[in-house]
């Protein structure tokens, strides 16, 4: 008798022991539109030979948090907030800092405020004209602007533009989709991330010749992992060591995986 209640308690033990090591898998997703060369190609494809240096930052949480699983998935940036808010992916990135995104999921914070020391990137906006326009921008105000300003999709710079005045129109086009838009007179001038426009107009430098930048930027920005609330509740401990996790992997390995991208 003593014998099987002995046999029984190692075997509970022993499932006791295999469930605690059970990785723990989470479901981080992000845009299916190149954000050179923090993500690459317009594709809901993963395992791209170079997938970006956001991708590979976010692949390593593997390596800096004890039996983390990471997957990923690719979807319009709309899509990939919804999925969030519905729990139904547990993170995304590269997502700006806007008090009203902390319905939808959670940032890194300290002291009730979003941590920028455990930011994945920064990254800036800034405005595209073509050459003969007089559009320009103070610091402030964009002036002699006559119609409307095209910006990807839900993208934080459109209430920021917004709230300046200015009419935008969202397209869930390609950065290709957005300058063709400008050539073709449909916008007067786009609001995009320097990381995705400048790496463009250098690919394609005969095509757009006519196109040209405005400084100042209009914001520059930190860029974050954010977490899904349901994600943060089940696990608030392992939540804070991916988001130290990502703080390490900028600091010590983010300069290494640029590299491979400015060859």
């Amino acid at each position: 008798m003593m014998r099987k209640a002995l046999l029984a308690m190692i075997l509970v033990c022993g499932m006791s022991a295999s469930l605690s090591a059970a990785p723990l898998e989470i479901l981080i997703a992000y845009e299916n539109r190149e954000q050179p060369p923090y993500y690459m190609g317009n594709t809901s494809k993963i395992l791209l030979p170079k997938p970006g240096v956001a991708v590979e930052m976010v692949m390593r949480l593997e390596k800096w948090v004890p039996n983390l699983r990471v997957s990923l998935s690719r979807h319009l940036w709309q899509r990939c907030k919804k999925e969030l808010q519905n729990g139904r992916v547990d993170g995304i990135f590269n997502a700006s800092f806007k008090p009203e995104r902390l319905r939808i999921g959670a940032y890194p914070m300290e002291n009730g405020k979003v941590d920028p020391s455990r930011r994945i990137t920064t990254i800036s906006y800034s405005l595209y004209k073509l050459r003969t326009s007089p559009v320009r921008y103070d610091g402030k105000n964009v002036i002699n602007l006559k119609g409307v300003i095209g910006a990807p999709r839900g993208y934080s710079i459109v209430g920021d533009l917004k709230k300046k005045g200015a009419i935008v129109e969202e397209s869930d086009a390609t950065a290709l989709g957005h300058f063709k838009n400008l050539l073709s007179r449909r916008v007067r001038t786009l609001a995009m991330q320097d990381v995705t426009a400048d790496a463009l107009l250098k690919k394609r430098a005969d095509q757009f010749k006519d196109v040209v930048k405005i400084s100042p930027p209009l914001a520059t920005k930190p860029y974050y992992l954010m977490l899904s609330h349901k994600f943060v509740n089940e696990h608030p401990v392992v939540a804070e060591k991916i988001w130290d996790a990502i703080a390490k992997i900028r600091e010590e390995e983010m300069d290494s995986i640029v590299r491979k991208y400015a060859e």
